[in-house]
C-alpha cells in the first residue's frame, strides 16, 4: 500500500530536537510508571489522580494484565507520540500510541529513500543516523530478555492482510529477527516456542504488532486466530518478555490529557516538559456543565476507541447540528472529550 512521503525532508534544529528528546523521554517514563501503578498497587486511582470511571470503562483496560507490568521495570519498550508545532514555534503533544505502535519500519524506509537524493546536504548538515537507535532497541530487548544477550527475538504480526504488514516485514528484515504469526508459536509448560522443521525452538522476546485483545484466546478475545493460547500465563511465569506488555492501550485515551501534570508531579516529581493540547473529559459533570455552552470552541473527540463516531470540529456544524451533538453528549458524557 502507498504511504505519504514528502520530497523535501523536514529539518529539526539541534536546539528543538533537544527539547523534543527530553520531553518525549519524560513522557515515556511517565507512561511506564503509570501503567506499573494501574496494573499494580493502583495508588493513582485510590488518590483520585486518575478517574476510576474512565480507566475501568475503557475497553483496553485489561484485568488479566494485572501482574504483567513490573513496578518500575521495563514494561514499556516502544512508545510513539504525535507532536505538532505550536504558533510560538515550540512543539506540543497531541496523542500517544502505546499498545503496539507502528512506524519504525516506515521511518527507516523513508530515510533510505530520501537520504540518497540529498547525499551532500546530509553530510554537510551532519544529520543524525538512525542505525544506532535500532541497535539500542535490540540491545535493550536483549538485556531485558530472560536469556540476556542469548535471547531469541521474534516479531509477531497479524499477517499479510494487516494495513502495515509491509512495514513489519521491512523492520524484521532490518533487525534480523524472525517474522512470525500466532500459528507459528506455541506455549508448552508456560514457555513460548517457535515451531520449526527441526522441532520447537525457545522464544525469549516477543516484539508484537498484534493488538491486546487478540494476543491470547484463553484469557482475552476467545475467537482470536492471531494470538497464542497460554501466552499471558507465559508472561506471568517470566519465561518470555513482550514489547509492549498488554494493557497499555488504556493510556491512549484523550480523556486523560488533563490529568497528566498532576500524575507527573506524583510519580516523577517533575513538571511536564512538553505541553499538551487542552482537553476536557465530559465524564466529569462539572466540566461538561461549564463547557456545554462553549461547544463551538472545541474539537469533539471520542474518549474510547470504536465508539461509533470520530472527531468533529464543532465550529463547522450548524446551530441545529451543534445542539443535537450537545444532546448526544448529555446522554453519555463519558464517551466524549473536548479538545
Amino acid at each position: 500500500r502507498p504511504w505519504p512521503l514528502e520530497l523535501l525532508p523536514f529539518i529539526v534544529q539541534p536546539a528543538d530536537w533537544a527539547v523534543i528528546e527530553h520531553g518525549v523521554q519524560q513522557r515515556a517514563r511517565l507512561m511506564a510508571a503509570t501503567l506499573a501503578d494501574l496494573y499494580g498497587p493502583q495508588l493513582l486511582l485510590r488518590d483520585a489522580l486518575l478517574p476510576a470511571s474512565l480507566i475501568f470503562a475503557h475497553p483496553h483496560y485489561l484485568r488479566p494484565a494485572h501482574g504483567l507490568w513490573p513496578a518500575g521495570g521495563p514494561g514499556l519498550h516502544i512508545a510513539a507520540f504525535d507532536l505538532a508545532r505550536a504558533p510560538g514555534g515550540g512543539f506540543g503533544l497531541l496523542a500517544q500510541r502505546l499498545q503496539a505502535p507502528s512506524g519504525l519500519g516506515y521511518l527507516l524506509e523513508n530515510r533510505l529513500i530520501v537520504a540518497p537524493q540529498f547525499h551532500d546536504q546530509f553530510a554537510s548538515l551532519r544529520v543524525q543516523r538512525l542505525a544506532a537507535s535500532f541497535r539500542s532497541l535490540l540491545d535493550g530487548l536483549l538485556r531485558a530478555g530472560p536469556a540476556g544477550e542469548r535471547s531469541r527475538i521474534v516479531l509477531l504480526t497479524p499477517g499479510p492482510l494487516n494495513e502495515t504488514y509491509f512495514e513489519q516485514v521491512f523492520l524484521a528484515r532490518y533487525l534480523g529477527v524472525t517474522l512470525v504469526e500466532g500459528s507459528d508459536l506455541t506455549v508448552r509448560g508456560n514457555t513460548l516456542y517457535l515451531k520449526t522443521l527441526h522441532g520447537l525452538e525457545r522464544v525469549h522476546v516477543l516484539l508484537r504488532r498484534v493488538d491486546d485483545d487478540f494476543l491470547d484466546p484463553l484469557e482475552l478475545r476467545f475467537d482470536s486466530q492471531l494470538g497464542v493460547p497460554g501466552l499471558l500465563q507465559a508472561l506471568r511465569a517470566g519465561t518470555v518478555l513482550m514489547a509492549n506488555a498488554p494493557g497499555a492501550g488504556v493510556l491512549e485515551s484523550p480523556g486523560l490529557a488533563a490529568f497528566w501534570p498532576a500524575v507527573a508531579e506524583r510519580l516523577l516529581g517533575e513538571e511536564l516538559l512538553l505541553p499538551a493540547s487542552t482537553s476536557w473529559w465530559c465524564g466529569e459533570a462539572s466540566v461538561w456543565r461549564a463547557q456545554r455552552d462553549k461547544l463551538a470552541d472545541f474539537v469533539v473527540a471520542p474518549t474510547f476507541p470504536d465508539s461509533g463516531f470520530g472527531p468533529c470540529v464543532a465550529a463547522q456544524l450548524s446551530d441545529a447540528e451543534r445542539a443535537a451533538l450537545a444532546e448526544r453528549i448529555d446522554t453519555n458524557p463519558a464517551a466524549y472529550t473536548l479538545q
